[in-house]
């Protein structure tokens, strides 16, 4: 009877076992959500790898980013990343009950988190970096006590940081950065013990930095810039922070000074505070935070004189100062940091030259810039010791003498800035020959020194990587080489204010990327090259104040990215081609003091952008076009000067945004529109010296005008104050 009792037992225990496993979730749970995830993902993936491999047909273990536990069988790790997967995430992903690990970033998911991820108690990781996510951040990640590292980074999740993410006491790892996020930092985030990283750059955060942040002893990285932030550093920020490497605080509004306790955050080896409000000087003590390797404290009101104590930093890698207040000379220390690769102290009103052993204390400088400052002397030639460099930047200082040779030894220069100081060349120009020894310079920019040399045929034998060349107001003279055609990715050539004679060479048609060509204040002659109109890229084009002569070429017109035409104070005569109508955002125009005649184009109202036209000082016969009342966008319109006739068109009421008027010096008749009352913004107007009548307008921008507005029309009639008759 016992032995029959035992074996009835056994038999019932068996079957609800059997019926209890039959139903607990499986791999074919497993695979079932699986599959439910891959059918959201829009037309499937790009490179179809889910396609082809998640498939019933194969073991869901051996799936492309799928890892499964060794003993039960079932999917521990889902890692899609970096796919350029489009979809959203659907409630399925809930069922898999022994996932770890969850990395879907560095793709175009969108939408919200499901709410049932908070079934996966087992969870230590999620990872949905860089994708389109919106809404709140999810409450119920609180749920999700095991995670240790939690990355929301790169989408548009808004709203407030919940202050519910404080019961994941296992975080060791928070990022949230690059979201719309906005309010204050949750104070209760300093209950999580084992962060290490926290990162809540680049949102829309407000108030001040609460206090417990700092008393997490494990942080390494606190990131927290570009927001909003507002208040001072606690004299006790390093206090409970032993083992902080990155204290990132650029870009917010926090004020008062530095603190010097910073020195107590021994292993700092990242101090970003710049673009804040912080005043003051910047405290010695920094100077002990000797694995320090990068130091940014530029963009704000810091002044004084820049410690000398900084030079002892030896690990310091990039000194970032700029945009200060700070005065007196660089010291001497600073030249002498051996691990400087980036030294920036432009923008700041620093004195003092720079040493003559300048290129010897620094052999691993890759940028330099010092630019914006009062600093004066020679380059010493030793600067051709900084073998590494690929970025100089004197410009706007008092810097005299000659441009030494031995700038040309520089075989890793990308940016030369020398741009408005006292430096002088020999006659021919050879500092700008030898730098064509530098195959990797992209930008140069030497104007406005008093070089006063001829300008070298040799400029063609620049880098093919040139891109910016700026030589405007040096004194060069000579004619502008033929080679200059062989530059052929320039964008931008800026000759203006120069001595320059001769033609324009036809090789300039050898730019095809050129955006910009300023040639500007010069003594060109002839012609302007049709081969300009084969540019198809220009944005710009400067050929004022030259001795220009003919006509403009009608195939201007096809060049229909331009933007900006100057083509005043030459010798063009002929007529304005129709042609330029074509340039549909053309933003300014301007053809004043030339020689041009006939009527103008009706096809200048398709200029629909221009903001200023200036048609003055020539000879433009005929009525002005009521078309030029549509350009609604102008500000400035000149038409002075000239030998126009007839009414003023009723249509200029139109141009709401018109700030100056000048249509002094012809020969109009008829009344002065009552519609130019709508012009509210007229700042200028001028009516003089044209054959006027009927009664001023009153209202609008004539209500502050006066009698200079309306000289010698001896027809018109009105308020006292024009000076004319009542």
């Amino acid at each position: 009877m016992g032995r029959s009792c035992n074996l009835l037992f056994a038999l019932v225990v068996f079957i609800l076992l059997h019926t209890s496993l039959s139903t607990l979730p499986n791999i074919i749970t497993d695979e079932a959500s699986l599959l439910a995830f891959k059918s959201h993902i829009s037309s499937s993936d790009p490179n179809n790898i889910l396609a082809t491999n998640w498939s019933s047909s194969t073991p869901v273990c051996s799936w492309i980013g799928i890892t499964c536990t060794s003993r039960h069988h079932r999917v521990a790790a889902l890692d899609i990343s970096s796919m350029q997967l489009h979809g959203t995430i659907p409630p399925h992903l809930g069922n898999l009950s022994f996932l770890v690990s969850l990395n879907i970033s560095n793709n175009r998911f969108h939408g919200n988190l499901p709410q049932e991820l908070a079934h996966l108690q087992r969870l230590k990781l999620i990872d949905v970096t860089s994708n389109n996510f919106t809404g709140a951040i999810p409450s119920f990640l609180s749920l999700l006590v095991d995670l240790h590292i939690l990355r929301l980074s790169s989408n548009q999740f808004s709203g407030n940081i919940p202050s519910s993410l404080s019961n994941l006491t296992k975080l060791e790892v928070l990022k949230i950065q690059g979201n719309l996020l906005k309010g204050e930092i949750p104070r209760e985030l300093g209950d999580l013990h084992y962060m290490t990283v926290l990162n809540l750059d680049s949102n829309h955060l407000t108030g001040s930095i609460p206090p417990s942040i700092y008393n997490i002893t494990t942080m390494r990285i606190i990131g927290l810039t570009n927001n909003n932030l507002t208040g001072e550093l606690p004299t006790t920020i390093c206090d409970h922070l032993p083992n902080l490497e990155g204290l990132y605080l650029s870009r917010n509004y926090l004020d008062g000074v530095i603190p010097p306790t910073l020195e107590k955050c021994r292993k700092l080896q990242i101090l970003s505070l710049s673009i804040n409000e912080f005043s003051g000087t910047v405290p010695r003590e920094l100077a002990n935070l000797t694995s320090l390797t990068g130091l940014y404290l530029g963009g704000q009101h810091l002044g004084g004189e820049i410690p000398e104590e900084l030079g002892n930093l030896k690990n310091l890698q990039v000194l970032s100062l700029y945009h200060s207040e700070f005065t007196g000379s660089v010291p001497a220390s600073i030249f002498n940091m051996s691990a400087l690769q980036n030294l920036a102290l432009e923008a700041n009103s620093l004195s003092g030259t720079l040493p003559s052993e300048l290129g010897r204390g620094m052999p691993n400088i890759e940028k330099f810039n010092c630019a914006d400052n009062y600093m004066s002397g020679f380059i010493p030639a030793s600067i051709s010791n900084f073998t590494r460099l690929n970025g100089l930047d004197l410009g706007i200082n008092s810097f005299t003498g000659p441009v030494p040779e031995s700038l040309g030894n520089l075989e890793y220069l990308e940016l030369l800035d020398l741009a408005a100081n006292y430096f002088s060349s020999d006659s021919t120009l050879s500092f700008l020959v030898s730098l064509t020894n530098c195959r990797k310079l992209r930008v140069i920019r030497f104007g406005w020194n008093p070089l006063d040399g001829v300008f070298p045929a040799s400029v063609g034998n620049f880098s093919d990587s040139l891109q910016i060349f700026d030589g405007s107001n040096c004194k060069m003279k000579g004619t502008i080489p033929e080679e200059i055609g062989n530059l052929t990715m320039v964008a931008i050539m800026n000759l203006v204010n120069n001595e320059f004679t001769g033609h324009i060479p036809n090789t300039i048609q050898g730019l095809p990327n050129l955006q910009e060509l300023n040639l500007g204040g010069n003594k060109l002659v002839g012609t302007i090259p049709d081969a300009i109109c084969n540019l198809k890229n220009l944005g710009l084009v400067d050929l004022s104040q030259n001795q220009f002569s003919g006509s403009i070429p009608p195939c201007l017109g096809n060049v229909t990215s331009l933007r900006y035409l100057y083509l005043a104070n030459n010798r063009l005569n002929w007529t304005l081609p129709s042609s330029l109508g074509s340039l549909r955002d053309l933003i300014e125009f301007n053809v004043s003091s030339n020689l041009l005649s006939g009527k103008v184009p009706i096809e200048i109202g398709n200029l629909k952008v221009a903001t200023l036209v200036d048609l003055s000082k020539n000879e433009f016969n005929g009525k002005i076009p009521s078309t030029l009342g549509g350009l609604d966008r102008m500000l400035s319109l000149s038409l002075a000067h000239n030998k126009l006739y007839g009414p003023i068109p009723d249509s200029f009421g139109k141009m709401l945004a018109l700030e100056f008027l000048d249509l002094s010096n012809n020969n109009l008749t008829g009344e002065i529109p009552k519609s130019l009352e709508a012009l509210v913004y007229l700042k200028y107007l001028n009516f003089s010296f044209n054959e006027l009548s009927g009664e001023i307008p009153t209202g609008g921008p004539f209500a502050n005008a006066t009698g200079q507005s309306f000289l010698s029309n001896y027809a018109l009639c009105g308020d006292s104050k024009f000076h004319v008759s009542p």
